[in-house]
């Protein structure tokens, strides 16, 4: 079984004084490592073998040395490194959006010692891919539709459901883009599966979007898959993850499945996410012993935004939006109780009073708890628990890309081009996923080792 988190200091041979913390599961095991004067150093242990990264020594680190690695990332003063030569991913991303997924991808790849090389980007959402480009250096972005690029047909039920015939990529151009790939991401449409979906939730034409992955990777010959989606998606009234998982298997994968939540994973936000990961040559680790070997108490998420408390900057991703009057009466009451995380009745819009099943809206976040769930309505303050836990007012965009795990180096302007329209920014950092989920869930794809080329 699992050994429980450890949390041990140690000297190193010669008397050189530091700080370690050692988290333990069966095949999953990451340890940091203070030195006096040069590093912070990430051992990390995967069933393939140990992978060292490091960052500068921050001057003043953090009792969590996990806190402070993640506060040089997050403000871009370091990202960490592996001078080691592990591999190269070869990536093409389905439904991309401005690039979360890619961006925990991305960060995995820097500690492990793996080149991250971009081939083409997918989704209909034109601006989101060209953002995605800027920041992660696709060669391909397109805004073209998934299913005019690959087509293929399925039959039989339960275990014996398959592909009728082999899939193929409809487009060569495509075809040829996405040559020699070796892993495959995707998040296909969430909001068939969102619980906050009233009208088509779990019978959605757009939930079978999600066999179009496995489709490009059969046809494509991609030995890598890595689909996230949100955790409803297993209610599917059709079974797209079922038979997502029999098409996979049928072909020669092994798959893995599991809820990552942020939140277990020590970042300052409860967002979960469902993962599916399938590895055509060997068997990836489980998604639970990854997330076991990375479990850890959240952090609060002022950690994660006090510093850009005051920030005056020339920058539109920390403007505020502009506020009705009523809202600013509301926001001005938790002026007036500091320290309460709830308006009360007598200050709520009528269809937020006695009743309401939405009990956290004008709700202000606890600083010492993560952050709920960010979703495309942050800066609403009607649509959730946003109002900043020690102001009177709504998440920055700042703010939520760093509780989203988007680093203040991540570029959200195209050279050359107007800036994106502020209520774009909050879809794009809504719909997104919190760096350390896909960091995770690369951790169980490269915990075998490299992916074959």
């Amino acid at each position: 079984g699992w050994v429980d988190r450890i949390v041990t200091p140690f000297c190193h041979d010669g008397g050189m004084n530091s700080a370690a913390t050692l988290f333990n599961t069966q095949s999953v095991n990451h340890r940091f490592e203070l030195q006096p004067k040069h590093h912070l150093i990430r051992r990390l242990e995967l069933p393939s073998g140990e992978y060292l990264s490091t960052i500068p020594r921050p001057k003043k680190p953090e009792d969590d040395l996990l806190a402070s690695w993640w506060k040089s990332y997050l403000t871009g003063k370091a990202s960490p490194t592996n001078q080691a030569a592990t591999g190269s991913l070869k990536i093409t991303e389905l439904f991309c959006g401005p690039g979360g997924l890619a961006q925990g991808v991305k960060q995995a790849c820097h500690e492990l010692g793996y080149s991250f090389d971009s081939l083409a980007a997918v989704d209909t959402d034109g601006d989101a891919a060209n953002i995605y480009q800027l920041n992660h250096g696709t060669n391909y972005p397109t805004d073209a539709s998934i299913t005019d690029l690959v087509h293929y047909k399925t039959k039989g039920e339960g275990d014996k459901f398959q592909f009728a015939g082999q899939p193929k990529i409809v487009s060569q151009v495509f075809a040829n883009q996405i040559a020699g790939t070796n892993l495959l991401l995707a998040g296909p449409p969430c909001q068939g599966h969102s619980n906050l979906n009233n009208k088509t939730r779990r019978n959605d034409p757009r939930n079978e979007l999600y066999l179009t992955v496995p489709a490009l990777a059969i046809a494509a010959d991609i030995p890598g898959v890595i689909i996230e989606n949100v955790t409803a998606v297993v209610h599917d009234h059709s079974g797209v993850v079922k038979k997502t998982k029999q098409l996979f298997e049928n072909a020669g994968y092994t798959v893995t499945t599991g809820v990552l939540k942020a939140s277990k994973l020590g970042w300052p936000q409860t967002r979960g996410r469902f993962f599916m990961v399938a590895r055509k040559d060997t068997a990836p680790t489980p998604i639970p012993e990854v997330a076991a070997g990375l479990e850890r108490e959240p952090l609060g998420v002022l950690w994660a935004i006090e510093d850009l408390i005051g920030r005056e900057h020339d920058d539109f991703l920390d403007r505020r939006p502009k506020e009705s009057a009523d809202t600013i009466k509301r926001l001005q009451w938790f002026t007036d109780h500091p320290g309460a995380l709830d308006l009360p009745n007598s200050e709520r819009p009528d269809c937020h009073k006695n009743g309401t099943t939405y009990t956290s809206c004008y709700g202000r976040m606890d600083s010492a708890k993560p952050a709920p769930t960010l979703t495309t309505g942050f800066m609403t303050p009607g649509r959730g628990r946003f109002i900043h836990p020690t102001e009177a007012r709504v998440l920055t965009p700042r703010e939520a890309a760093r509780i989203q795990g988007f680093p203040d180096t991540y570029q959200w302007v195209l050279p050359g081009a107007p800036r994106p329209k502020i209520q774009l920014i909050a879809k794009w950092l809504g719909d997104a996923v919190p760096m350390p989920l896909g960091y995770a869930a690369t951790l169980s794809l490269l915990g075998p080792g490299p992916l074959p080329f």
